[in-house]
């Protein structure tokens, strides 16, 4: 399948994550305006923002779905933001998304660095984020707990529903199967402590892995190669 909005971060990882940062400029008062209260919809008890079309989507890693009626708070810094360099940051939207995971933004973005902050969920960032008229922005929020990979193929197309194990030496430490965002998830470890791990699929070759560091940039990248 084509190449989807990886940053890499996703996530993803969603590169992935950084921490959030304040407002600049006051956006705080013009975005609690545009979502007051008289705008919000109730979906099962829940409070949610307007059922109008947004212009980005979150989604659950966890799941490949949106992440529906959920306090957020989106801000962006531009893509010249080096690593580990505090940025100035401008909030795009506070308020709960709706009912179908839809938020739109107080302005639209041209190759900036969008960060979601929500309860439940790590900092998340899209990078290289453009606004596109009649295309919403997928924004993929991952878990604040454990340890999570996408796997890619060697042109970085995702690779979904794809069962990958992973071992130390002999021992099959976890066996998991990619979703639709092609992601897999360690809830209880992470798997490496002690010695290197081989990572096997059908299909492809064997890896090898010793850290994090051999996931790509953002440390949660996982390439296989026919």
């Amino acid at each position: 399948m084509p190449l989807r909005g990886w940053p890499v971060a996703l996530v993803v990882c969603v590169s992935a994550c950084v921490t959030a940062k304040d407002s600049v400029g006051g956006g705080d008062s013009r975005i609690d305006g545009d979502r007051g209260r008289e705008d919000a919809v109730k979906v099962e008890g829940r409070a949610c923002g307007p059922e109008a079309p947004g212009d980005v989507v979150l989604l659950d890693s966890r799941t490949g779905g949106p992440v529906t009626c959920l306090s957020v708070t989106i801000s962006r810094e531009p893509m010249s933001c080096a690593p580990g360099v505090e940025c100035q940051s401008e909030v795009l939207f506070k308020g709960f998304t709706s009912p179908k995971g839809q938020l739109k933004l107080i302005a639209p973005v041209e190759r900036s660095k969008l960060t979601a902050v929500a309860d439940g969920f790590a900092p998340s960032t899209l990078g290289n984020a453009t606004s596109v008229k009649d295309r919403v922005l997928e924004l993929e929020l991952t878990p604040a707990e454990g340890f999570w990979m996408k796997v890619l193929d060697a042109e970085g197309n995702y690779l979904q529903d794809v069962t990958v194990t992973f071992k130390q030496g002999a021992e099959v430490i976890a066996q998991l199967r990619s979703n639709t965002l092609a992601n897999v998830f360690f809830t209880q470890r992470q798997p490496f402590a002690g010695q290197p791990v081989t990572v096997e699929a059908p299909g492809y070759q064997v890896l090898t892995i010793s850290s994090p560091a051999d996931l790509g940039e953002d440390g949660h990248t996982l390439t296989l190669q026919k």
